[in-house]
């Protein structure tokens, strides 16, 4: 991940519903990279689109995607 220049442009942040496993865009979005370094991803949470339900948007359950491949987060999802 260290190879991410810190202007790369965030392409996509996807967050996996920890109630339903349902995939849905995070209303959270920052860019670029850089912001990542310094942001506190903890104690952040979403409404499911597809459960309804809150759900956590922390590193294990969401990925950030950048400009040229790179990403932060859990990128199995």
């Amino acid at each position: 991940m260290s190879d991410i220049h810190p202007d790369a442009e965030t392409q996509s942040i996807t967050i996996k519903c920890l109630n339903c496993g349902g995939k849905f865009p995070s209303p959270i979005f920052m860019t670029p990279y850089a912001s990542f370094s310094t942001a506190t991803l903890m104690g952040n949470q979403a409404q499911c689109p597809h459960c309804a339900k809150m759900s956590g948007c922390n590193k294990e359950n969401f990925v950030a995607r950048f400009e040229g491949g790179g990403f932060v987060g859990n990128d199995a999802i």
